[in-house]
């Protein structure tokens, strides 16, 4: 294409780039997923920073089968990049549905790259590898534990806390 520099075959993603990618993944279609029974509690995560690395926090809401909210939780985790608070995100909602024994378990968050890395249809950046080791470990205490992604929109309970500790 003219004007465009093409990337180099094995080379890794500009900024830009990663920018454009994360815009694009936030407002695609969902993908047609079975819907989760009717017993399954649901763990709505969400981590962001100001900048990239920079300040981050992270937050997770447990929703009962219900629907009813069961538990909030949102704690402020210094520097860390976007995606090291994503999976920081994931692992604090497990631990808060395991304080108040949710089981089955639906995980949702609004990170792509995380969820397809959790049920193994993509690499696992080798800085985050500790990260999905724990919480491969915390979910094997589940009975059941689904990983789903979801719209930012819809993961608004959790977006909010995070908004909220990092630009207050």
């Amino acid at each position: 294409m003219p004007g465009r520099r093409a990337r180099r075959k094995g080379g890794t993603l500009k900024d830009g780039e990663r920018r454009q990618l994360a815009r694009a993944s936030r407002h695609a279609a969902l993908p047609a997923t079975a819907p989760a029974p009717r017993d399954t509690a649901f763990v709505l995560c969400d981590g962001g920073s100001r900048g990239n690395p920079g300040p981050s926090a992270i937050a997770a809401v447990l929703v009962g089968a219900d629907g009813a909210e069961i538990a909030r939780a949102v704690e402020a985790i210094g520097r860390a990049t976007a995606a090291a608070a994503e999976y920081r995100a994931i692992l604090l909602g497990l631990e808060l549905a395991g304080a108040h024994g949710a089981d089955p378990l639906e995980v949702c968050s609004d990170s792509r790259l995380a969820i397809a890395a959790l049920e193994g249809a993509a690499p696992v950046d080798q800085a985050l590898a500790a990260l999905v080791r724990d919480i491969r470990t915390t979910a094997g205490r589940f009975a059941a534990v689904r990983w789903r992604w979801h719209l930012r929109a819809d993961n608004e309970a959790a977006d909010a806390l995070v908004r909220g500790l990092l630009w207050s």
